[in-house]
């Protein structure tokens, strides 16, 4: 079996009711019981997939470390999740911790828009880490996972998955989203990554495996 790198966002931080904000690297948020019961689906859709998996890898906020323990229980996964700061969720700057409403009176509906469906960060607002940065730190966890003979199972947030799907699925994914409990699969084939599915459901990823 060739290298695969299954990339899942973390699940719900808000519950009915809440109000919902852009959350980011200052945003420490834990799992609802909702999150948390999509963290398990997830982990049932990969019990086909537990034997081949040698390394998990998490993000280090209450979401990302919770999500990838819950995927690991139900998924019968047997490494332990290793924490890895190259998969912490971006900190939004001003961005962080408002609504879309509040974004748009801060920024404009149109910017709001671009980031949301293509990935194009606000002018003015700060975002961290810098572009570059961040696609040295993706490219750097691509390039280890070259060299892993299995599966490596990775538990982050959007804004991180938006670049791996840029740099592996070029302007076809370019910005492309992945919503709170779905799952991405990638696998190396004649020394590139490529799609195999991305920003599917727990039967979807059942259905691609």
């Amino acid at each position: 079996m060739n290298p695969r790198l299954v990339l899942l966002r973390h699940g719900n931080t808000f519950s009915a009711g809440e109000k919902v904000v852009m959350v980011g690297a200052t945003q420490d948020l834990p799992l609802t019981e909702k999150g948390i019961a999509q963290a398990q689906a997830v982990g049932e859709s990969l019990r086909s997939i537990a034997p081949s998996v040698v390394k998990l890898l998490v993000g280090p906020l209450k979401r990302t470390v919770q999500y990838g323990e819950q995927v690991k229980q139900s998924g019968a996964i047997e490494v332990e999740p290793v924490i890895d700061q190259r998969l912490i969720e971006l900190d939004y700057g001003a961005w962080g911790g408002l609504s879309n409403e509040e974004i748009e009176r801060l920024s404009g509906a149109e910017t709001l828009k671009n980031w949301q469906q293509q990935g194009m960060r606000p002018a003015g607002i700060q975002f961290a880490p810098s572009e570059d940065q961040l696609r040295a730190e993706t490219e750097s966890v691509l390039a280890e996972c070259t060299l892993i003979k299995g599966t490596v199972v990775v538990v982050t947030s959007n804004g991180r998955l938006r670049e791996y799907a840029r740099l592996i699925g070029g302007e076809a994914y370019s910005g492309a989203k992945v919503k709170t409990g779905h799952s991405c699969l990638v696998e190396l084939s004649e020394g590139r990554w490529k799609i195999l599915g991305w920003d599917m459901s727990p039967d979807d990823v059942i259905g691609v495996l």
